[in-house]
């Protein structure tokens, strides 16, 4: 055990220096009037002229083995742009074409690595008898939290497994400057890194005062997030609507706590980020209208809203909600499951949450989160997923970053061609209101 939590411990670190940077209000139980009376008094919180930018995702899948069985199971996220990029989005296009080359070519690396250690492994454990043989995992996903003209975001999901009691996890995050393509770093966003040193320990005592971290009034955890800043290895992504930043496991908490996350709002912080000498307020301020891939099983500050609007989502035997501690069990057993936490301009707000079966079945389930509890709006026969059903080697997803203008792909049942796409907004009610399809109008 003790062998395992220090590799576990090992591994938290280098995740942590391996995702840092090498290049240089909720409007929930609103009406939608006042609710746009609302988003318009915040000013300095978003930037109306921004609009999305098209990109895509898609997953590579492998399972290695022999004529004994599985050795090891991974796979990788890549990141493009859908369709021809013109300016001015050309750089972008350029900076995510490498970063998605670079990645592929360090995740061969580690997969022929990790296949070597697997057979040493089970080679080690036919010495002393051993029937059964875990396969070795290595995972990488990427969450995109925001895709406009200003910034492209996302986070970097890995887990690892190389044997022993658990795996390891855990998130870092990348961030762009959508013009020039050049990555940012915390300098570019914030105005002084003591104050947002100070700014992330007190949200982080105040997000978790029952955490073993804040036993004692927090000393080790002040101790590890100054060091963090000053060596510039702090683990975030510039969203929407602020910066979230994630702790992985035992760098400021336990394994069983699992990663710890705060955001930094820009309404809730305005002293601490960089202005626009320009137009005025937050440089960095996301688009009025936006829309944020969820990481599954870890609840995320939406807003500073005094309702204090936290979102979580799970799947299994349900697809599980909780949204501002109301728990919503929607009774949908599913195999792959992608939550998207979607903000109209007016306000609304709604979780479109793509799933499966049976891998091979894919639908689309919207909930509606602007009352006391979340609740269904409805299914629909269609999917973020862009590449055929059929492929289990390649998962290709449009990215929702603007929900008045989106892609999704006609399933089964459909009154659309199945496997052609649909341009969408969201609808009165939160249903994905198809306006141009494949072919012809919508």
């Amino acid at each position: 055990m003790k062998k395992t939590k220090i590799m576990a411990l090992s591994l938290a670190i280098s995740l942590a220096f391996s995702f840092a940077p090498v290049n240089g209000l909720g409007m929930a139980g609103l009406n939608p009037a006042h609710a746009a009376a609302f988003s318009d008094a915040l000013g300095p919180d978003f930037d109306a002229s921004l609009h999305r930018v098209p990109v895509t995702t898609r997953t590579h899948y492998f399972e290695d083995g022999d004529e004994k069985g599985t050795l090891l199971r991974s796979h990788w996220s890549a990141i493009d742009f859908y369709g021809k990029p013109e300016e001015p989005v050309k750089n972008i296009s350029v900076t995510l074409a490498n970063y998605s080359r670079e990645k592929s070519q360090d995740f061969e690396k580690n997969r022929k690595k990790m296949l070597q250690q697997a057979k040493k492994d089970r080679s080690e454990r036919l010495k002393y008898g051993a029937t059964s043989f875990p396969a070795f995992q290595t995972y990488q996903d990427l969450k995109v939290r925001r895709a406009d003209s200003l910034v492209v975001s996302f986070q970097e999901n890995v887990s690892d497994y190389t044997g022993g009691v658990h795996g390891m996890f855990g998130i870092g995050g990348r961030s762009f400057n959508a013009y020039t393509g050049r990555e940012l770093r915390l300098f570019d966003i914030f105005e002084d890194m003591n104050a947002l040193s100070e700014a992330i320990k007190k949200q982080l005592m105040f997000d978790y005062p029952n955490s073993s971290f804040a036993k004692g009034g927090g000393a080790s955890m002040s101790q590890t997030v100054d060091r963090l800043v000053s060596d510039n290895h702090l683990l975030w992504t510039l969203d929407p609507r602020g910066v979230t930043f994630y702790f992985n496991p035992y760098l400021i908490g336990s394994y069983a706590e699992g990663i710890f996350t705060t955001t930094l709002f820009f309404t809730e912080y305005p002293e601490i980020y960089k202005k626009d000498e320009y137009r005025g307020g937050v440089e960095w301020k996301g688009p009025k209208g936006y829309c944020m891939e969820m990481p599954l099983y870890l609840t995320m500050r939406l807003s500073d809203s005094p309702r204090d609007e936290r979102l979580s989502v799970s799947g299994g035997e349900n697809i599980t909600i909780v949204y501002c501690g109301e728990t919503l069990e929607d009774p949908v057993p599913n195999k792959e499951i992608s939550p998207v936490f979607v903000h109209c301009g007016d306000g609304r707000q709604y979780l479109y949450v793509d799933y499966s079966n049976n891998k091979k079945d894919f639908k689309l389930r919207v909930y509606d989160l602007n009352g006391e509890r979340p609740k269904l709006v409805g299914e629909f026969d269609m999917t973020r997923l862009a590449s055929s059903p059929e492929n289990p080697a390649s998962r290709k997803w449009y990215i929702m970053s603007d929900p008045h203008d989106f892609y999704l792909t006609a399933t089964k049942g459909t009154i659309y061609t199945p496997g052609k796409w649909l341009r969408c907004r969201v609808g009165a009610f939160g249903e994905p209101d198809v306006y141009a399809q494949e072919g012809g109008q919508g």
